[in-house]
């Protein structure tokens, strides 16, 4: 199956998880990851802002934010290019390229070093550390940029084994389901 056919597939799944599924599981990833080490000591944190498709981030971020976290968010600059900017709250954000909630230029930059923790969204995943994003580019030229902890969010329901790779894929290095975490391994 080719990344397309694999995306369309995962597309059609999304689209067939109950409401009540989704949002329970969105809730448990986000427990796992404020139980997580790597979330008790990062300082800075990079996360995105899901969209229907994608886990719900929301809540997340809100707590990142009381829990007194740097919060940095992807902001598309160009076509496959984009950049981590800090915000202070849930106003910082504007709808952006593809209609996707993102900082507002005035945010500033969060450079990729000073990140301690990345959190990834995909169209499905695996506990090998694969992912499959959905055909842009953005994280696997932004991500080997960052040395920190790289964890890959997705429900269960969407977990595959078989996912397509090439060499410019980022590997992750966790796999966060409403299971738990799990170290990925080749």
């Amino acid at each position: 199956m080719t990344k397309q056919e694999m995306r369309a597939e995962m597309a059609r799944r999304v689209k067939n998880l109950s409401p009540v599924y989704c949002r329970e599981a969105d809730e448990a990833i986000c427990r796992v990851i404020l139980q997580a080490e790597c979330y008790q000591t990062a300082q800075t944190v990079f996360c995105y802002v899901g969209t229907e498709r994608e886990i719900d981030t929301s809540r997340l971020i809100h707590i990142l934010l009381q829990d007194g976290k740097k919060v940095a968010v992807p902001l598309c600059r160009a076509k496959g290019f984009m950049e981590a900017r800090q915000i202070m709250g849930m106003g910082d954000l504007v709808s952006g390229q593809y209609g996707i909630l993102a900082p507002r230029l005035t945010c500033p930059v969060v450079e990729p070093e000073e990140i301690d923790l990345a959190l990834v969204p995909c169209s499905t995943g695996n506990a090998k550390g694969q992912r499959l994003g959905y055909g842009g580019g953005y994280y696997d030229r932004y991500l080997p940029k960052t040395n920190c902890p790289k964890l890959l969010l997705c429900r269960r329901h969407l977990v595959r084994d078989d996912i397509p790779m090439e060499e410019h894929d980022v590997k992750m290095d966790f796999l966060v389901t409403e299971r738990g975490i799990e170290p990925c391994r080749d």
